[in-house]
């Protein structure tokens, strides 16, 4: 309206100075003000064009543009020795880095190795001794125990533990001091897993070395089909 505008220009239409003119310019300047702040108020086209571009550019620059600012007033609260949800996730992290760098620094290769890799054993043949009770697989060597050479005063056969490749499937038992023409022999014996036969006996412990391991005369099968337990 004019009276708006000549209150904006900051007279009145009338040349006059008197305290009412000065009222309605004020009352003239509120309205105008008014009109611009409140959009239901602007009757102009261009004008209602003009502030839908700024509200949408304004709409935009806040979906786009929204940096993170930290506020100090939204962390949580802990007393001392406390840790939040997000410290313990943080921790775990860490954790699981640090192991995994470990385990690639700590990484080896595992290789079996089997009688049949041996050097030892090399192209020869291998030879199963049953129990000659049970049928319990008790031995397995490289030679034929019996072959072997035997002892005078038992009859056991002896084989010479640096020489011949062996193994045992058997449990070792108590050490027996036997009274000899020589004096006192030591023998730690050792038995079937299956029917506690007496199967032979060593001069040391089986954590130790021993020049020779001794068999019982008859308590080796070559055939498992020879035991007492499959003739029945």
């Amino acid at each position: 309206s004019s009276l708006g505008q000549s209150a904006h220009l900051g007279h009145c239409r009338c040349s006059c100075r008197r305290r009412c003119c000065g009222r309605r310019a004020a009352i003239g300047g509120h309205l105008h003000r008014r009109m611009y702040l409140d959009k239901n108020a602007v009757d102009n086209e261009d004008e209602l064009n003009e502030l839908q571009k700024y509200q949408d550019k304004g709409g935009k620059a806040k979906a786009v543009a929204a940096p993170r600012i930290e506020d100090s007033n939204w962390k949580a609260r802990t007393a001392d020795g406390e840790m939040t949800l997000s410290d313990l996730k943080r921790r775990q992290r860490e954790e699981a880095t640090e192991q995994a760098d470990e385990a690639q620094q700590k990484r080896f290769k595992i290789v079996n190795f089997t009688s049949e890799d041996s050097h030892v054993v090399g192209e020869k043949k291998l030879y199963s001794f049953y129990c000659s009770i049970c049928g319990e697989h008790c031995v397995s060597s490289d030679v034929d125990c019996n072959t072997l050479p035997r002892r005078r005063t038992d009859r056991a056969m002896s084989l010479e533990e640096a020489v011949h490749f062996h193994k045992k499937y058997a449990n070792f038992g108590e050490k027996l001091l036997l009274r000899r023409q020589n004096g006192v022999e030591k023998q730690y014996r050792f038995y079937c897993r299956q029917c506690r036969q007496p199967l032979g006996y060593r001069g040391s412990p089986p954590a130790e070395t021993a020049k020779y391991t001794y068999f019982f005369d008859k308590a080796l099968v070559l055939e498992q089909s020879r035991a007492i337990a499959f003739q029945k």
